[in-house]
């Protein structure tokens, strides 16, 4: 239905007059006495056109008219006058009227003039209405343009880049973040942009709770937190979650309706576009395998690195990179044959394999040497892989087999971004550093690698008549023979100070004896310890006085007279790795130290043997 006709003349019977004829036919009409009265009815309703009286009281036509066209350019006037002169006139012109009739008024001039502007409207209506679609059109072609670029994305990092960018433009966010389901289920933070603050993006979202109530809808939804609103957007792909975008800061001050809309179309694609994205990369996966071991070659495993230090340094994430190397395997192939030593090489691999997650690589970088890269590793996670990859090397049984006949000397070293590195050849350069340096450890020299714990502490003791150590520039000192008293309390003092100013290093420390008090220095340094330190720390011997302590866990060994004999402390971190073993007597405390992280290892890996400790 067309907008009313409005008209206004302080003259009762020229009013109703109009208004007689216009309503015969069946134009809706509002007649008013004067030009204010007229604004108060624009401010309130929209006309498509209004019919002036020129004199009038107060606000005259012409006042009236210009008064309207500034509210509004395009608004149909009519001017009414029993002046001839008026039609036409300079200040009719001026004024913005589109006619003007003169009194009194020929019906057919009246119906004429009305028909006339109203179809002025009714064009500009329509015109107006076209260019909105046009618009519509061409904001929603870009969108689904935009979209069908996310199905074929060659590159799945790119394309979690471009998804951010590209609900950030539709919907005039400054900010936005994305998560992506990684293989455990849990949503990983790949991609961020704008104003966020890095410090403050969890790492990962588990989906469950209040976030799988809301995920369970498969649709966006908006926020109102303290910074900013915030506009969730789920990555759903036929049923499945693909990953969470998160959009805040959009430059309206709220996020609309229309943005809602074309964020859930953006998700939509965006979601096959990864689920896509994953698909092929298992495809190139698959065929850059090499044949025997099916471990990635060399050129793949380079250019996914590549791609891992960008992201590394994007983000300020982290990542290690492994190397593994068989020594012995060119005295296993000339011993036992080309068959047996492949059998190795496929065994080590595939024990490898069962114990790596879907975003780890391997890569078979020579006969005898291999990669891994660990993304989201730190050192400390490092050092735990070298040592699972060890044990489910030596329980496989192919392995087994060929070491049975021919001892296999696996060595593995581990370097991590950007603390070892910022480039692969530097990483791999530290990694193989690591090898010598664990080449050239006691750990192997003195063959303790199959010895229990409790032999390797009296063998890494000795007594004063015992032989001096194997010493070996390549490998971190190691030392026994007399140490101070106070040494082993100074030490704990020490890394409980450590501990303090980095609660957030992750570590392993075992402090043993032959009593667990309250007043032993590793207790009194972490009596106000932060509930976010991240090291464990276990504490070994006959209960004292210990009852519970925030940061210790007490291991009670009752009756162990080995304990009762000797004091240790093994401690291994992200920087550090150093182990303390000592005996005392009447006249002096014979002790080993050493930061040879090989042997602090071992020790530590059967300790947790001897007594059934939880491993990190």
């Amino acid at each position: 239905m067309a907008a009313p006709i409005l008209v206004v003349d302080d003259d009762l019977f020229f009013r109703e007059f109009v208004t007689d004829l216009l309503s015969r036919r069946d134009y809706r009409v509002l007649a008013v006495e004067d030009g204010a009265r007229a604004l108060e009815e624009v401010a309130l309703t929209r006309f498509d056109l209004i019919i002036t009286d020129v004199v009038m009281p107060g606000l005259d036509g012409f006042a009236l008219t210009a008064r309207l066209r500034e509210l509004d350019p395009e608004q149909e006037v009519l001017l009414v006058s029993h002046r001839p002169d008026v039609k036409g006139s300079e200040m009719a012109l001026r004024a913005g009227a589109a006619d003007c009739l003169t009194k009194p008024i020929e019906e057919a001039d009246l119906f004429l003039a009305v028909e006339r502007a109203l179809q002025r409207v009714a064009l500009r209506q329509e015109r107006s209405q076209l260019r909105d679609e046009n618009f519509e059109f061409a904001r929603d072609h870009n969108l689904h343009r935009r979209c069908l670029e996310f199905l074929s994305y060659p590159d799945l990092e790119g394309l979690q880049e471009r998804v951010i960018a590209d609900l950030a433009a539709v919907c005039d966010a400054q900010s936005a973040a994305l998560w992506v389901v990684d293989d455990r289920g849990d949503l990983t933070l790949r991609a961020y942009r704008g104003l966020l603050d890095r410090q403050f993006l969890v790492e990962k979202l588990r989906p469950e709770g209040p976030l799988a109530a809301r995920l369970r809808d498969a649709a966006p939804w908006r926020v109102r937190e303290e910074r900013s609103p915030v506009l969730y957007v789920p990555l759903f792909a036929a049923g499945e979650l693909m990953g969470l975008a998160q959009l805040s800061d959009p430059l309206s001050g709220e996020f609309q309706h229309e943005h809602v809309r074309q964020a859930r179309v953006i998700g939509d694609f965006a979601a096959v576009g990864v689920k896509n994205g994953r698909r092929m990369l298992a495809l190139q996966r698959l065929g850059l395998r090499d044949r025997d071991t099916a471990a990635y070659n060399l050129s793949y495993f380079t250019d996914y690195a590549s791609k891992e230090i960008y992201k590394a340094r994007r983000y300020g994430r982290t990542f290690s990179l492994l190397t593994f190397s068989i020594d012995n395997l060119p005295l296993v192939r000339a011993r036992l044959g080309a068959a047996e030593a492949k059998k190795a090489v496929r065994g080590i691999i595939r024990a490898l394999s069962r114990i790596i997650r879907d975003s780890d690589v391997i890569a078979k970088a020579s006969d005898q040497e291999f990669y891994l890269l660990l993304p989201e590793t730190d050192f400390f996670g490092a050092l735990m892989f070298v040592r699972r990859a060890t044990a489910a090397v030596r329980n496989e049984p192919d392995v087994q087999e060929v070491d049975a006949k021919l001892p296999l000397a696996l060595v593995g070293g581990a370097g991590t971004f950007p603390k070892d590195g910022e480039d692969f050849d530097e990483l791999v350069h530290r990694c193989r550093r690591r090898m010598d340096e664990r080449r050239a450890s006691l750990q192997r020299r003195l063959l303790l690698e199959g010895l229990p714990f409790w032999d390797e502490v009296e063998l890494l003791l000795g007594s004063p008549t015992s032989p001096k150590l194997p010493v070996d520039e390549r490998a971190e000192p190691s030392r026994r023979g007399k140490v101070a008293d106070v040494l082993f309390d100074e030490l704990q003092a020490e890394i409980a100070r450590e501990l303090m100013r980095d609660p957030g290093s992750r570590g392993l420390l075992y402090v043993g004896g032959p009593e667990i008090r309250a007043d032993l220095p590793i207790a009194a340094g972490l009596e106000s310890a932060p509930p976010e330190l991240a090291s464990r720390i276990y504490l070994l011997g006959r209960r004292v006085d210990l009852e519970s302590h925030p940061a210790l866990m007490p291991v009670f060994l009752e009756g162990d007279e080995r304990v009762a004999r000797h004091e240790f402390l093994f401690w291994l971190s992200e920087h550090a790795s150093y182990a303390l073993i000592q005996r005392r007597g009447k006249g002096a405390t014979w002790g080993f130290h050493s930061s040879d992280t090989a042997v602090v290892d071992g020790l530590i890996s059967k300790l947790q043997a001897e007594y059934d400790l939880q491993p990190y």
